[in-house]
């Protein structure tokens, strides 16, 4: 993995796209919608804006899996090479898991 030296703010991750679903864990919408994958590169200290609230965080190198809509990208995404990287919000995200 290449080191990123961002740093992320509030409840936001830095994620490093997944191009498919970790073979341990598949997460399906009842509605179709398209899960995407990623892996927690940095995240936020975990306060919301205005620091009223502490919000647990997932773990750097987590993977987390988050609805997207078939029209429109879930955050903002740049490219570091050929590698995808999104920042979102914590409240985008279904479930995280540590990597195997």
């Amino acid at each position: 993995m290449t080191h990123i030296p961002i740093k992320v703010y509030g409840i936001n991750l830095l994620v490093r796209m997944m191009a498919e679903a970790p073979a341990d864990v598949r997460v399906n919408c009842p509605k179709g919608s398209p899960i995407r994958y990623g892996e927690v590169v940095a995240r936020g200290d975990g306060f919301d804006e205005g620091a009223n609230g502490f919000r647990e965080m997932p773990d750097p190198s987590s993977i987390v899996a988050f609805e997207e809509s078939a029209e429109e990208v879930e955050g903002h995404y740049f490219y570091v090479g050929l590698e995808e990287y999104r920042v979102i919000r914590l409240d985008s995200v279904i479930l995280s898991f540590p990597q195997q």
